[in-house]
């Protein structure tokens, strides 16, 4: 059914995108990012509409546990509502993404997609998507988000390998499928950028950034009042939101937090789960004092985030340097305020926060500075429009150097983020540990 619905559209889409490419060029390029709806779509489309852009986000569907239908402009079967009677549920769900693809070529000039690829991504046209997009004068920024692109054998730690496929072991079964469309967007996208994850066998990356996710930090209030609790004095409360615990290390976390008890210390763990963001948000702001974020994998992500930008302290892994070196040396990761934490080193990190709340208050305050300059709207619109310079203007130029910590335009403008970190890790005056 599937490749008989492709090619019967076949022959639309293509007179549909040469019908496109005749229309005139605009000055700005118009924006669309999706179809996956991964919130950072949404904040990337406010922030470029923002900077004067024609800028949609257009999905598949939403996630209801942790969003709203409300944070995306456009579905990809809105259309087929009208005439639910007379096409029918099954027609819609195989015309939809048909639907999606002809409205992002006809109304925008940039797609930003994931490596899943775009809307005829799971068509059995996907292997035609990139040239049909440039039959019709489309150009395309690829990200990945996680999913869509982690090719297991091709990780570089084996204990990422582990906790994925703890947690979503059916990606492993699906690593050719991935494979294909990884290698097939690497070579034929406009523009790759494939931040951290590209240590784990992506073939390309244009522009040296540790992370593009941005976030509202209007929506992210910092707190005004930092708790001097020190675990004897009062309870130090500990927020950790992970979306599945073998992922984040969760165990391990919880093993911390009974250690500390025993010791004596006043410790406790909001556990958070399947949340909606508005009530993260408000525990983040009032009831927390650090944010334990992830200890496996070599990153810190969106959680990581929202706690810098709501001013907790944050502890994530950021210790494997085949992840980390190229950004520390090319990018911006030295100025990050994360107290980097493994497995092996989450209860004396954990304990020297919770007995420390000085330290707690000087990396929650760098961390709001270091996400208003890395993780919020103006990084976009500084970012992509230099993408865009590049792949609609035809403007020369490099984009691996945009972030770099001598040679880089932002770090030239920008003052660097002030804290005590040396490396992410907190480092006495005689060289050692505390």
């Amino acid at each position: 059914m599937a490749t008989m619905v492709a090619v019967f559209m076949l022959p639309l889409l293509v007179v549909v995108c040469l019908v496109s490419r005749m229309r005139q060029r605009p000055k700005l390029p118009r924006l669309v990012w999706g179809p996956v709806p991964i919130i950072s779509n949404k904040y990337w489309s406010q922030a470029l509409a923002q900077a004067g852009y024609h800028s949609r986000t257009l999905m598949f569907e939403y996630y209801p546990k942790i969003n709203q239908a409300s944070d995306y402009d456009h579905y990809c079967d809105e259309i087929f509502t009208r005439w639910p009677r007379m096409l029918g549920r099954p027609a819609a769900h195989f015309l939809a993404p048909y639907a999606g693809f002809i409205r992002g070529v006809w109304n925008f000039d940039i797609q930003h997609l994931n490596f899943g690829g775009g809307y005829l991504g799971w068509t059995a046209l996907w292997r035609l998507e990139s040239c049909l997009l440039g039959l019709a004068g489309v150009k395309t920024v690829l990200m990945p988000y996680g999913a869509d692109a982690y090719m297991y054998s091709r990780i570089a730690d084996p204990c990422l390998r582990h906790v994925l496929n703890l947690s979503y072991p059916q990606m492993a079964r699906e690593e050719k499928k991935v494979e294909q469309r990884v290698f097939y967007w690497s070579k034929n996208a406009d523009a790759v950028v494939c931040h951290f994850m590209c240590a784990d066998g992506m073939p390309r990356n244009d522009v040296g950034v540790f992370s593009a996710v941005i976030i509202d930090t209007n929506l992210w209030q910092q707190q005004q009042i930092y708790s001097q609790a020190d675990g004897r004095n009062g309870a130090v409360k500990i927020i950790h939101t992970p979306n599945h615990r073998g992922f984040k290390g969760t165990e391990y976390l919880m093993h911390s937090v009974k250690q500390l008890q025993a010791e004596g210390l006043q410790v406790e763990l909001l556990l958070i789960e399947n949340m909606q963001n508005e009530e993260v948000r408000r525990l983040m702001a009032g009831e927390a004092d650090i944010l334990a974020e992830q200890f496996v994998a070599c990153a810190y992500a969106m959680s990581g985030m929202e706690g810098m930008a709501s001013g907790l302290p944050v502890m994530a892994n950021l210790d494997l340097e085949v992840y980390t070196r190229i950004f520390r040396r090319y990018g911006y990761l030295d100025e990050c305020p994360i107290l980097s934490t493994t497995i092996e080193s989450l209860t004396d990190n954990l304990r020297l926060l919770v007995t420390r709340p000085e330290l707690r208050m000087q990396l929650g305050r760098a961390g709001r500075t270091y996400v208003e300059k890395y993780h919020s709207a103006r990084t976009a619109q500084f970012l992509f429009p230099r993408i865009y310079d590049r792949i609609w203007h035809g403007r020369e130029g490099t984009l691996c150097n945009l972030f770099h910590p001598i040679l880089g335009e932002y770090a030239m403008n920008e003052p660097r983020v002030d804290h005590p970190l040396v490396e992410n890790k907190l480092v006495l005056s005689g060289g050692q540990a505390p």
